[in-house]
């Protein structure tokens, strides 16, 4: 599968996510071009739980490993910092992103996914995975139009 059929998945489980009460965000992790996990946002009822967190956690479960760099996080928007050092002691290869967070992501705004320092803590972090951003943006900006989540995309103004 290619990076925009898992980013129109994402987006449609951000929608389901809406549905169920939850913030918009969604992740999916995909290993050899395969869904391994997928997940919705849950910190409507427990704050840590992240999409990315999620998704990660389920990769582990089912991969049973905690080591992921054979894999790709694909996320409706950009993760923010806690989610991102998570991506990184998880050692995913490759982060895909449909909205960027100026406000709070952990790429735009601080650089955790690009970050080579922390790679000489080589049994905590990994190398930095290759990040693309952008895809579908204009259609993940969509779903978070319908909430009071402004703050998310490439065109958004610091106020």
């Amino acid at each position: 599968m290619e990076d925009k059929q898992i980013i129109e998945k994402c987006i449609e489980l951000a929608k389901q996510g809406l549905v169920q009460g939850q913030a918009p965000f969604s992740s999916i992790i995909t290993k050899d071009n395969k869904i391994v996990a997928e997940s919705t946002n849950g910190s409507k009822d427990r704050t840590s739980d992240h999409a990315e967190i999620l998704v990660l956690d389920k990769a582990h479960q089912i991969l049973k490993s905690a080591d992921l760099s054979d894999c790709t996080l694909y996320t409706i928007c950009e993760p923010c910092p806690m989610c991102s050092f998570m991506i990184r002691e998880y050692r995913i290869k490759k982060v895909v992103i449909a909205l960027s967070s100026p406000f709070m992501g952990g790429y735009s705004k601080w650089p955790i996914l690009q970050d080579d320092e922390i790679t000489q803590f080589k049994d905590y972090f990994a190398p930095p995975p290759e990040v693309v951003t952008g895809i579908l943006e204009a259609e993940a900006k969509k779903v978070f139009d319908q909430t009071p989540l402004w703050m998310f995309g490439s065109e958004v103004k610091k106020k």
